[in-house]
């Protein structure tokens, strides 16, 4: 029965160092009155906007994640005492620009190549939008198509809602990859929200650590496989009979 591993997007396939990059070159310089340094704001902005992402959704009035990260920015940097009239229009647009064009994850066409070389199938499952995110895999030189990609946008609901996942799970079942919870479906991220959620769908979770660095087991509980890099993540799904 064919295997497939689904990966986060955002922060686990692809990584944050152009748009925090983009603030440093924009607003260094002025950054240095609020004592705030470019990756300090960059994540206090980014995980306030999957926050509000998420909580929207919640709501009932999903707006798309690339909306919310735009129009909260003037926002983020009030809160760390840097004036929103010191942020203009083009500013915010270089900083989209620079979301847009994430480098990949050491490791990540490895990874992938890898995973399809021993018979594995991978999927994209994204908050991001669906060109958007197809255009990161594109531009890393990884072959990733429409039918193997899935976005919020879609279904217009936010990760982690259990409904993004069953729907994966559906989507993998259409494709004739096996059945819900038998074992051969593992979620990837970068994220412990992530895995809980993939978790309770059925998947089989495999936690990264480099972004949050600590799973917090405490509050997560324990996931099936963990990786320090793409390389170690490899090594180890090929491991698994």
């Amino acid at each position: 029965m064919t295997k497939s591993a689904s990966f986060d997007v955002i922060g686990t396939c692809f990584e944050f160092s152009a748009p925090i990059a983009a603030i440093n070159s924009r607003l260094g310089p002025k950054l240095t009155t609020a004592a705030v340094d470019p990756k300090t704001l960059f994540f206090s902005w980014f995980y306030a906007a999957q926050r509000d992402f998420t909580y929207v959704s919640l709501a009932g009035s999903y707006k798309p994640i690339a909306e919310i990260l735009k129009l909260t920015f003037r926002r983020a940097c009030r809160i760390v005492d840097l004036p929103a009239e010191a942020v203009t229009d083009e500013d915010i647009e270089e900083l989209m620009k620079a979301f847009k064009a994430m480098g990949p994850r050491e490791g990540l066409k490895r990874c992938f190549d890898g995973l399809r070389e021993v018979g594995w199938d991978v999927y994209g499952v994204t908050n991001g939008g669906s060109q958007t995110s197809l255009n990161y895999y594109h531009a890393a030189n990884i072959d990733l198509d429409r039918d193997h990609l899935l976005s919020c946008d879609d279904l217009k609901i936010a990760k982690p809602d259990v409904k993004v996942y069953e729907n994966a799970n559906k989507h993998l079942t259409s494709r004739g990859l096996g059945k819900d919870g038998d074992g051969e479906r593992w979620f990837v991220a970068a994220h412990a929200w992530d895995c809980i959620a993939a978790r309770k769908a059925g998947f089989k979770t495999a936690y990264l650590d480099f972004e949050e660095h600590d799973p917090v087991t405490e509050v997560f509980g324990e996931f099936d496989l963990y990786a320090t890099s793409m390389d170690n993540l490899l090594a180890k799904l090929k491991e698994i009979k």
